[in-house]
């Protein structure tokens, strides 16, 4: 059993209007009690009977509000009740044994039982506050129809007064531990839903991913690749990001969530090509200008294929790196690349890091066109490219990360 069954399982579960109305008819049917004893000592028969009457009473209201829901109608006996019971020990007794301080009671505890009727609430507030000044204006006009001395008298009043602002204190204690027991317990609740919302989008983007992955290495075999180059791209890209990170560049850009993510975005940077014929993507001769203007568009349509479908991905920043690598990884520094010949840093980061590690493992690999370069051309060839095809610091930071790149060529060797 989990904690939430726990607190299901217990008492303080219940609805706090039906903890508070249980508390004030026991302490009713303790007070009555009291009063039997009380009233036979004195001998004040009326008295005495009538609150065996009450304790009778107290106890069938007792047990209808265990097994009800509703406090409207026990609540409605038991105001009736008291009314009856501070008139006559007023009556008997005199004003001066300050009975009526209980009908004040009555009019604070709808407030906390009624959770759903704020206007019977407030009727019987006003109809109590009304009769307890009332009460309280003309109790020396009561003659007690029983000899009682002052002592006893005045031991009645401390009693009473004491009894019920005691109920009134506990009853308000009471009802301000449940709400905020409730409250921890709706905080408990609210973790608990929004950690399962977070485990189902984790494997949701996580689906997501591998149904992405799986279309990019489709789109790499398709060009000849193993779809090693994928793996190779990614852990470069990565390198290069971390790199920089701990180099502290580009600080208000790179942190560690925006290396996961480019890492993570890396793979669907050709994932275009999907829209790219066979003719053209496995031609083992050059191109020519028309289909080389058809294997542009790959760019844009990959941008077009990511925001169709990942763009319902609640991660927006991921979102907007894969669109951006997807889109400009063949821009140049020097504005002559495609799709829209951006120029330095109008270019992307995520482009600018992604171009340098996709044409490093070009070099490096076997394509249909042609054979793989051997890796010592291929650092000197990005480094030459630096300033007019990339971003001179992201070469320099390739070249710094060099070891690192040789180990994960070699990891993935085709």
């Amino acid at each position: 059993m989990n904690r939430l069954d726990t607190v299901k399982a217990g008492i303080l579960n219940l609805k706090h209007a039906k903890v508070v109305a249980i508390f004030s008819i026991t302490f009713s049917l303790i007070y009555h009690i009291s009063m039997l004893f009380l009233f036979l000592r004195l001998n004040v028969r009326p008295l005495f009977y009538f609150n065996m009457f009450s304790v009778a009473l107290f106890g069938i209201l007792q047990i209808i509000v265990f097994r009800k829901k509703t406090f409207v109608i026990p609540f409605a006996f038991a105001y009736v009740e008291v009314v009856i019971h501070q008139i006559l020990a007023d009556y008997f007794l005199g004003g001066d044994a300050s009975f009526h301080f209980f009908i004040m009671l009555m009019g604070i505890l709808p407030f906390i039982t009624f959770d759903r009727h704020f206007a019977l609430a407030a009727f019987y507030s006003i109809i109590s506050t009304i009769g307890f000044i009332f009460l309280e204006t003309i109790r020396h006009y009561f003659t007690p129809r029983y000899e009682i001395s002052e002592r006893v008298l005045f031991v009645l009043k401390v009693l009473n007064v004491s009894f019920s602002c005691s109920v009134i204190c506990l009853a308000v204690f009471i009802f301000a531990y449940i709400v905020w027991h409730t409250e921890q317990n709706l905080q408990f609740q609210v973790e608990e839903k929004t950690r399962e919302i977070q485990k189902k989008n984790e494997k949701l983007v996580s689906l997501q991913n591998q149904i992405i992955n799986s279309l990019a290495s489709l789109v790499e075999n398709r060009d000849g690749d193993t779809g090693s180059h994928i793996l190779r791209t990614s852990a470069y890209v990565e390198i290069i990001a971390r790199k920089a990170y701990e180099n502290g560049l580009w600080r208000g850009i790179i942190d560690e969530q925006y290396i996961e993510l480019i890492k993570s975005a890396a793979p669907m940077h050709d994932i275009g090509k999907i829209v790219v014929p066979d003719s053209i993507l496995k031609k083992p001769g050059k191109l020519t200008d028309e289909e080389f203007d058809q294997m542009k568009l790959h760019t844009t349509e990959g941008r077009r294929i990511i925001e169709e479908i990942v763009g319902i991905a609640e991660n927006k920043n991921y979102v907007k790196i894969a669109s951006e690598i997807a889109t400009s990884h063949h821009e140049r520094w020097d504005g002559r690349g495609y799709p829209y010949q951006h120029a330095a840093e109008e270019i992307p980061l995520s482009a600018r890091i992604m171009a340098v590690a996709d044409v490093f493992d070009a070099l490096v690999s076997t394509r249909c066109y042609k054979k793989p370069m051997d890796k010592e051309d291929a650092f000197r060839i990005i480094e030459e490219e630096s300033g007019t095809h990339f971003d001179p610091v992201v070469v320099e930071l390739f070249m710094e990360a060099r070891p690192k790149i040789e180990k994960i060529l070699a990891k993935y060797a085709e």
